[in-house]
């Protein structure tokens, strides 16, 4: 069985771990790399690329043309409708969903030193920063993960925010990371596995997949799909089960962290169709709210008046 993958150093761990459960139950697995159009391009803000796909369009494209069985992702970066024909067949327990703020000089985000300039190209990101610290500068960084904290030595940057669960796959957590206080991206700290609809790997996938990542990751990506919001939009997501009962809490916030429309729900689930509708309801809460048109009109300006 073929897995398609990003060729980057985390991507490829992150096939491995895919791999591994298959390869238990029997099968051989070959890592097959492939670049993306954000991989080549790795200058251009991430926004630039036109929302979510950006490290996945093409490998599903290729998973499509038959080079590969399956084709695994970091499933923030996969849109939250799969491609026709293609479906997402598993999960691996989430890791760490959260951010870490990395600073050159041993500070945390609240003794930052006003005028600090922190690198990220999440728009989410830079909102939930300047929310809580607008006195900061926030300044676009791109590149795999070694590469940006060799751009914290080297560049301009007092501290940049990079994902967690990348550096702890990576195994380059710096011991001076903090901690930071946010919602993640929806889907952050989950690797998916996607398979073409009904085929061997799908019908296995659904065997092994992680019952509760994957009731989360329904249930954030309904409410994905329900908005039509893309990564170009400061907005925030994360599903929790305990005990049978999901909890779903969800923000955008302007552009400039001026203001934030946090909305959440919580109750019984025992099916995939049960989260897919507690994330559809909350985004029929989001949408129908006076501030929801007022907040995307301001993403979509970059935070200016039109």
């Amino acid at each position: 069985m073929r897995l398609l993958t990003r060729g980057s150093a985390l991507a490829l761990i992150q096939a491995e771990l895919m791999a591994e459960p298959l390869r238990r139950a029997g099968h051989q697995v070959e890592i097959v790399p492939r670049a993306t159009r954000g991989d080549r391009d790795v200058h251009s803000p991430l926004p630039s690329f036109g929302g979510v796909g950006a490290f996945s369009s093409c490998i599903s494209e290729a998973l499509l043309e038959g080079s590969g069985e399956g084709a695994v992702h970091s499933l923030k970066d996969l849109p939250s409708r799969c491609r026709e024909g293609l479906a997402l067949a598993a999960v691996l327990p989430r890791e760490r969903e959260g951010d870490v703020l990395v600073p050159r000089e041993g500070h945390t985000l609240d003794t930052l030193p006003p005028g600090s300039v922190v690198g990220t190209s999440s728009p989410r990101r830079r909102a939930q920063l300047l929310r809580s610290r607008p006195d900061l500068e926030v300044t676009h960084i791109r590149g795999n993960l070694p590469t940006r904290l060799k751009k914290l030595k080297e560049g301009p940057y007092d501290a940049i925010i990079l994902a967690a669960a990348g550096l702890e796959r990576l195994g380059v957590m710096p011991g001076e990371a903090s901690d930071l206080p946010f919602l993640p991206a929806p889907c952050k700290g989950i690797i998916a596995l996607e398979t073409p609809l009904g085929s061997e790997l799908y019908e296995l996938g659904r065997a092994i997949t992680h019952g509760e990542t994957h009731l989360c990751a329904a249930a954030e990506r309904s409410l994905l799909r329900r908005l039509g919001v893309g990564c170009h939009v400061p907005f925030a997501a994360l599903a929790r089960m305990e005990g049978g009962i999901l909890s779903l809490e969800a923000e955008i916030i302007h552009p400039l962290g001026s203001k934030t429309l946090s909305l959440s729900c919580k109750g019984p689930i025992s099916s995939e169709g049960d989260a897919v509708r507690a994330g559809e309801a909350l985004g029929e809460r989001f949408s129908s709210h006076p501030e929801w048109a007022e907040l995307l009109s301001a993403a979509a300006n970059g935070g200016e008046k039109p």
